[in-house]
């Protein structure tokens, strides 16, 4: 997570992604023969990559840089102007080498935070949390979507 991160402070898409891809292989090859050990390592991976840093580290290392655009904006806008894919506006803004780049790190967070891999929630969530459920000791104690605890309903 220290070189994901040192990459997002340097603005580096290309190691960031890599990192990225680093976590992901990871914890798709924990799903394939798991232990109990190894899916709380599955659990802090998805917890970290896909709450902590696609949610929050990476909007704010955005925003922290949109005042010095050459066209300061608010991180609504920006993200409004580079999902609406207004082709107009967009290469308007594509002239100031900082927004070219902070919308490729958000164009990759995104596409990384919607990877879609069977079941109906991100980054195989569903997956993971039938076999967490599965290996856990505390038969009582069941997780749900984004790792939230709940009591097993019979």
């Amino acid at each position: 997570m220290q070189i994901l991160l040192k990459n997002t402070y340097l603005l580096d898409v290309k190691k960031i992604e890599k990192r990225l891809d680093k976590f992901w292989f990871k914890y798709e090859k924990i799903l394939v023969k798991p232990t109990w050990k190894s899916l709380n390592e599955a659990r802090a991976i998805l917890y970290l990559i896909g709450q902590i840093y696609c949610e929050k580290i990476a909007p704010e290392a955005i925003e922290r840089r949109l005042h010095l655009l050459q066209q300061p904006m608010a991180l609504l806008d920006f993200l409004s102007v580079v999902d609406s894919g207004s082709r107009e506006e967009l290469k308007k803004l594509r002239k100031d080498a900082l927004f070219k780049k902070l919308e490729k790190y958000y164009v990759l967070v995104k596409g990384f935070k919607n990877k879609f891999n069977g079941g109906k929630y991100y980054l195989d969530e569903e997956k993971f949390i039938d076999l967490y459920n599965s290996y856990n000791p505390d038969k009582k104690l069941k997780i749900g979507y984004r790792g939230r605890y709940k009591s097993k309903i019979n």
